[in-house]
């Protein structure tokens, strides 16, 4: 019985994928657009953030490997504060994914847009946001296995192109193009580097994942340390490659104004059905991501409910 339960578990690489794809499969889309309006110098930015979160990560992967017990975050907060912490960090990061996961798929409804241009009305936005919800839902009954795999198959729609123009790209990069970007509203550096951040930070949200969902991973006290030291590692290195080349290839003016800037910059590199096959690879990525949100969600209301701190019904599986 006991070996049947693990192969339903995730392993190493799912649950590093699933921390990833967490990381990287909605907040990449938007984030080179986002960035262009505080200016290139924004690459400094990255590189405050990324040893923060590598420190972050390192945190969590201590705890991790001390705190056997499943919770992530929770967990952790409980062994030192007791068990009001407990609740305190199960119930506002509940609070904080059910957002995220609402956010997430307006996100992948405004990249389908182009191509059902129907759905602009508030109703029809309203019922493809629920679909999608649902859609994700409904994906996340197979248990932490199939999450793991189809996560694994869905983050390569984001990761084959932000990856592929951290390496063609250069062929495009134009070093005058990314200088002119450099500090277009020529405020100071610390002014543009803490704006930057801002945004940055945000894009590593998700480095928490794997902890939470300890439970449902194999051998968890090397598995989950390994996999937000990986999983962080790798899309730290994508954020900083992608958005780098991106802001010397798209003038700054035009890439900061766009709604879907991997699908203008593969236009710009090729030909707009290419940008087209990149926005929706993108969409697939973002859907991707929404379940590995869904996922971690259920984890961490059923981790609560265990503890007689959430309802009973969230412990049902």
């Amino acid at each position: 019985m006991s070996s049947n339960t693990d192969t339903k578990k995730m392993g190493l690489v799912g649950l590093t994928v699933l921390v990833a794809v967490n990381m990287m499969g909605s907040g990449i889309i938007m984030l080179p657009a986002s960035l262009a309006q505080v200016g290139a110098i924004s690459m400094l930015s990255w590189i405050v953030t990324a040893l923060g979160a590598m420190c972050i990560a390192y945190t969590f992967a201590k705890c991790g490997a001390f705190c056997k017990r499943s919770g992530g975050m929770s967990a952790y907060a409980e062994e030192a504060h007791g068990k009001s912490s407990f609740f305190i960090s199960s119930y506002t990061y509940y609070v904080c994914l059910v957002i995220s996961c609402v956010a997430i798929a307006v996100s992948a409804l405004g990249y389908i847009k182009p191509f059902m241009p129907w759905l602009d009305t508030p109703i029809h936005t309203f019922f493809g946001v629920v679909a999608i919800l649902i859609l994700t839902m409904v994906a996340n009954f197979g248990g932490p296995k199939i999450t793991g795999q189809i996560s694994a198959f869905t983050v390569w729609g984001i990761i084959i192109p932000v990856a592929g123009l951290s390496i063609i790209g250069w062929w495009w990069f134009d070093p005058q193009t990314f200088m002119n970007a450099w500090n277009p509203h020529h405020d100071t550096t610390m002014h543009s580097v803490s704006s930057g951040i801002a945004l940055t930070l945000w894009a590593f949200l998700g480095i928490e994942s794997a902890g939470a969902n300890s439970d449902a991973v194999e051998n968890p006290e090397r598995n989950v340390p390994l996999a937000v030291l990986f999983g962080t590692g790798f899309a730290a290195v994508i954020y900083i490659a992608s958005t780098g080349v991106i802001q010397g290839i798209i003038p700054n003016a035009e890439l900061s104004a766009s709604t879907a800037p991997f699908g203008l910059v593969f236009s710009h590199m090729f030909n707009p059905m290419v940008g087209n096959i990149v926005t929706l690879a993108a969409v697939i990525a973002c859907i991707g991501s929404l379940l590995g949100w869904q996922f971690t969600n259920a984890q961490v209301s059923k981790a609560a409910a265990d503890e007689g701190l959430f309802p009973k019904i969230f412990a049902k599986t």
